[in-house]
Formats: structure tokens, C-alpha cells, sequence
């Protein structure tokens, strides 16, 4: 019997429920001019952004990346340039 990673699988359903999202918001995106519904739309992106919050807040409690909060200049694109290219995301 092994022990669980309770922040890694955290974050791993968090990536889950990130593309999932995305997969979703991309197919209402996707639709032809007359299949889109404004509501799905913004449905599927708050969905998305609730998903991308936890997702984010999953990777600050296992890797302890926060956010800054000075200006845009001083925030850290590099750390979320080596998160992405670590976990093979695109940005």
C-alpha cells in the first residue's frame, strides 16, 4: 500500500478539468456562424477561467507559484514560460 500525493493529484485533476474546458470552449468557438449561442459561449468560458484558477492555485500549492502584485513589468512571465515548457503546455 503506497502512499497518496495529495497536491500532485490535485493538480493533476485540476490539468484534467483545464482541458476539458478548453476542449469545450473551443468546439462553442468552433461553431459555425449559425450555431453560436452566446450564452454557451460565456458559459464555457467562465468554466474555463473557474478551471484555470484551480488549476493555477493547484500549481502554486505544490511548486509554490504566486502571483505578484506589482505592476504587469514585474510579475513573473519566466516562471510561467518554465511551467509550460516543463509540462509540455502551450501558451
Amino acid at each position: 500500500m503506497g502512499y497518496r500525493d495529495t497536491l500532485r493529484d490535485a493538480t493533476v485533476d485540476a490539468r484534467r478539468d483545464l482541458l476539458e474546458a478548453a476542449v469545450v470552449l473551443g468546439a462553442h468557438l468552433d461553431a459555425s456562424d449559425g450555431d453560436v449561442d452566446d450564452e454557451m459561449i460565456v458559459r464555457a468560458l467562465s468554466t474555463f477561467m473557474d478551471a484555470r484558477e484551480c488549476y493555477l492555485a493547484s500549481l502554486g500549492a505544490r511548486y509554490g507559484v504566486t502571483r505578484d502584485s506589482g505592476p504587469p513589468s514585474t510579475h513573473t512571465p519566466h516562471k510561467v514560460r518554465d511551467l509550460v515548457r516543463r509540462f509540455g503546455l502551450s501558451a
